[in-house]
């Protein structure tokens, strides 16, 4: 039972039987310890060596024949102890090498797909588009304007910041997000009346790609099906594109 414990110390199964099998036979020959411990021989050497290395066990050589021996169980605390200072060493080399892993790790382009089914899929997309907007940032969108699905997406959207003069979208406060918008038919214009103030938008004849959110690195195209699926992506490139040809579009829109 004890030897499970032993395990949780940090001694592997083999080191734990025969430690045990050492404080039960005393300074013994291979033989006995390979029988009282169920180790096989081929490994019994290299587990000893091992015990002996922890602090836990030692040898001596009689008649030319070796002999081993368990220390007395408070070595385990000695043996612990070292392994606390040698954590504490390895964290302290952690810390001064994270700066240099974070550096290369924000070096590379994180680039991720993700899909999300149904409105509460589509919630939760737009949520994750949110938290990772950077504060003060622009969050660009297209708005594809169709009659059979107008109604939901427009609680959806604009219900999400304070179009119906519901409270501000917390993430929204806090960030000072700006949102600018480019919808596609002019007459959407009496539909939606007037934005507020933290919405810019225009309206244009000229081709809409689709439903479309674009912040820093994060692109959310919604298709608003019986089934609406939400495709999140993020990689710095591919919005920086989208954000260059919003950009230019919003130009030529009067």
């Amino acid at each position: 039972m004890y030897e499970d414990k032993l395990q949780k110390l940090g001694l592997t199964g083999g080191e734990a039987r025969i430690y045990s099998a050492l404080l039960k036979l005393g300074s013994s020959t291979v033989g006995p310890i390979v029988k009282e411990s169920g180790v096989a021989y081929s490994k019994i050497y290299e587990v000893l060596q091992r015990l002996i290395e922890k602090g836990l066990a030692s040898y001596t050589i009689k008649e030319k024949t070796k002999y081993f021996q368990s220390l007395e169980p408070k070595r385990i605390e000695d043996y612990l102890d070292k392994q606390e200072v040698e954590i504490q060493e390895k964290k302290n080399i952690l810390q001064e090498i994270l700066p240099f892993l974070n550096k290369i790790s924000s070096d590379e382009e994180t680039q991720e797909v993700e899909m999300f089914i149904g409105e509460k899929g589509i919630t939760t997309a737009y949520d994750i588009l949110l938290d990772k907007t950077n504060r003060n940032s622009i969050l660009r969108f297209f708005y594809l304007h169709d009659p059979s699905y107008d109604d939901r997406v427009y609680d959806f959207y604009y219900g999400r910041v304070n179009y119906n003069r519901k409270k501000l979208n917390p993430i929204l406060k806090s960030k000072k997000i700006v949102w600018r918008g480019i919808i596609n038919k002019e007459n959407l214009k009496k539909e939606l009346g007037k934005p507020p103030k933290n919405i810019d938008q225009k309206y244009t004849k000229l081709p809409v790609p689709g439903n479309i959110d674009i912040t820093d690195n994060t692109i959310l195209i919604t298709v608003w099906s019986s089934k609406p699926l939400g495709i999140l992506i993020q990689s710095k490139e591919v919005a920086k594109n989208f954000q260059k040809y919003f950009d230019s579009l919003w130009k030529l829109i009067k």
